[in-house]
């Protein structure tokens, strides 16, 4: 079992970042969509609270930023916001959840691989992530998939969607397993992630029986 707070690192280097100095953050590889965040927070589920910085902040503004947020409970972040903006500074902040799997889940006879270059892949709109797409048909079309939406040689994202007339049948939760199984047979860890305030996501991770990881806050330049 991959511990949370390895999970959490795992993760941000599938963003391209990377941890030094034991709390300051760099980009060290261009992902398309990601920046290094102002700070991120992260909530194990430990409890115990993990708490990082933009390398390229200055001393003296990471130490108003560490002292103010010593006090504060997470995620109840509202105090650091009257420091970022005493610095002139727009930002916009996230808030994700994300879960472990527990263990190497049970693939589906009903589930298989194309590759991204499949019409079919295609046509359902799978086809700008990894090279493997797991899915489930219908008469010859996709109608429920999940892919890495990013991945590398130590772990991967999924990405899953249903056609919303084939919802509730439990196909999202087969064609999950069948990835996450995959990535863990060849020696990767997968990870389930969502916005905090995606219902639809939190109960697909209750149903597939997810542990959780961590929370994570993380606060990016506007």
């Amino acid at each position: 079992m991959v511990e949370p707070l390895d999970y959490l690192h795992l993760q941000m280097r599938l963003e391209g970042k990377q941890v030094f100095n034991e709390y300051l953050i760099r980009q060290v590889e261009v992902v398309p969509g990601e920046n290094v965040p102002l700070m991120l927070i992260a909530q194990l589920a430990s409890g115990e609270r993990i708490v990082y910085y933009d390398e390229s902040l200055s001393s003296e503004f990471l130490k108003e930023l560490a002292a103010t947020i010593i006090g504060i409970e997470f995620p109840a972040i509202y105090p650091l916001f009257a420091v970022l903006k005493k610095q002139r500074l727009q930002f916009d902040v996230g808030h994700y959840k994300t879960y472990m799997f527990p263990s190497i889940p049970v693939n589906d006879r009903y589930v298989y691989c194309l590759s991204k270059d499949d019409k079919k892949v295609k046509a359902f709109g799978f086809n700008d992530f990894a090279e493997q797409v797991y899915v489930i048909e219908r008469e010859g079309n996709v109608i429920s998939a999940c892919v890495s939406t990013r991945e590398n040689d130590k772990c991967g994202e999924a990405w899953v969607y249903t056609a919303p007339e084939y919802r509730n049948q439990g196909l999202a939760q087969k064609v999950v397993n069948t990835w996450a199984e995959s990535l863990m047979r060849a020696g990767k860890v997968p990870f389930y992630s969502h916005k905090l305030d995606n219902v639809g996501c939190a109960n697909l991770a209750r149903k597939l029986g997810l542990q959780p990881g961590f929370e994570e806050i993380s606060m990016t330049r506007g």
